[in-house]
């Protein structure tokens, strides 16, 4: 490489969770209605809460024949990058062929009042869901991913390649001061006694 050139890498980073819902009494659920839903527990990745929506005769007249599935921001926030997937567990906690995702999408609630939600309205025909082996002893479990965005970090680096940490000098400077560690220097001020170091003297 030319001593000349130096790179800087910026790579994202991600806080990612996983949610785990489980449905007993699947049969008492269906029938309640088009876009009629059941709401997970509020769950929180990123510093933000989430539930799932489940809703088991379609979230519209268009999906009446399917279950269908939904994340929910229940925190007022905007711009938030998440990647978000859906699966159907199996009895033995496996994933499922019946899964979707993952997806990219930003959350924008704009209020306390005015949440964002955004998922699957075809997730599963519903016949197909019933006649799988992950409907047993009428009950379920849906996991859902997520991964939030939180930011970039830069790196840099010499022209050789060899990558340069991000300064911590203040920390370590603030750190010798509070512990005394390797002072050589002794004030005294109206009795009292002051570790310093000789190296921060200097002029």
């Amino acid at each position: 490489m030319d001593s000349s050139v130096t790179t800087s890498t910026v790579q994202a980073e991600v806080e990612t969770g996983s949610h785990l819902f489980k449905v007993i009494g699947y049969s008492a659920n269906k029938g309640i209605g088009i876009g009629k839903l059941i709401c997970s527990g509020v769950f929180t990745v990123g510093n933000y809460d989430w539930v799932i929506n489940f809703y088991p005769d379609g979230y519209a007249i268009e999906s009446k024949d399917f279950i269908s599935l939904y994340f929910e921001l229940k925190s007022a926030a905007t711009n938030v990058k998440t990647t978000l997937a859906f699966t159907i567990l199996q009895h033995n906690g496996l994933p499922s062929n019946m899964s979707c995702g993952p997806h990219d999408l930003t959350f924008k609630s704009t209020s306390e009042t005015s949440y964002d939600f955004w998922g699957f309205p075809t997730f599963i025909k519903r016949s197909e869901f019933e006649a799988s082996k992950c409907l047993e002893d009428d009950a379920f479990t849906i996991k859902c991913t997520i991964a939030i965005v939180k930011g970039t970090h830069l790196q840099r680096t010499t022209p050789y390649g060899i990558p340069i940490p991000p300064s911590n000098l203040n920390q370590r400077l603030v750190r010798l001061l509070e512990s005394g560690e390797g002072a050589d220097v002794t004030f005294v001020v109206k009795g009292e006694r002051f570790k310093a170091h000789r190296f921060m003297l200097a002029d």
